[in-house]
């Protein structure tokens, strides 16, 4: 039995409650400038890199969206936030991160969000330390569920792909693990799981802290299933 090496985790809707002040800070910009967003059509960007959503919204609302301005300001907004507020972190990230690191695991984080604003959140909640590697949005070309990413992340941890598990909520990150061969843990955060992703999942967990506990014998966790 194939033994696991790594561990991937996505950052936004896994490791950081983030994805709710997105959208509120998403719908209340495009608001701004004329543009109404509901709770379905957020959920379509989650996941993905700012190119790959850029284009996903400039489609639906046209190619006149100044785009680039809307998403500059609620970058600035977010942060400035997040900043006044402290980051939200997802229950039982430490204790999970914590658990891989006394059994000396690779860890490594696999963002589509840019690398300023990724690796500033990481050394703000005491993350960045606790990982080996970081791959951001802006470190690959193509976005998810294109794998790319993770086999960025899994080739920086010097571990086979078939050997790591990646930890996604989003489904397109879900897919993206399996498209890369390698194993999904969906923990479901604002998108529940649809028949894709049940699909494409190795497991499902309700929270990082259920994870923890099913990983706990881990050891006789087959890969291969």
């Amino acid at each position: 039995m194939e033994k696991i090496e790594g561990f991937i985790f996505d950052m936004d809707g896994i490791l950081f409650d983030t994805e709710r002040i997105s959208s509120t800070f998403w719908k209340k910009i495009l608001k701004k400038y004329g543009y109404d967003m509901n709770d379905e059509i957020y959920l379509t960007l989650i996941g993905r890199n700012s190119k790959a959503g850029d284009e996903m919204l400039i489609e639906r609302y046209g190619k006149d969206i100044p785009i680039e301005k809307i998403r500059g300001e609620k970058d600035i907004d977010m942060l400035k936030f997040i900043h006044e507020n402290g980051v939200p972190v997802k229950k039982g990230v430490h204790e999970l991160l914590d658990f891989l690191a006394q059994k000396e695991y690779k860890v490594a984080v696999a963002t589509s969000t840019c690398r300023e604003k990724a690796v500033e959140l990481l050394e703000m909640t005491g993350i960045k330390d606790k990982v080996t590697v970081i791959i951001c949005g802006d470190d690959v070309v193509n976005s998810k569920p294109d794998p790319e990413i993770f086999l960025k992340a899994a080739e920086k941890l010097a571990v086979d792909p078939k050997r790591c598990i990646v930890f996604e909520d989003s489904p397109v990150g879900v897919e993206a693990a399996y498209n890369g061969g390698m194993k999904a843990i969906n923990v479901p955060d604002l998108k529940k799981p649809d028949k894709d992703t049940k699909k494409f999942a190795f497991k499902i967990c309700n929270s990082l802290l259920e994870v923890r506990d099913y990983l706990k014998d881990i050891d006789n966790v087959n890969i291969n299933q």
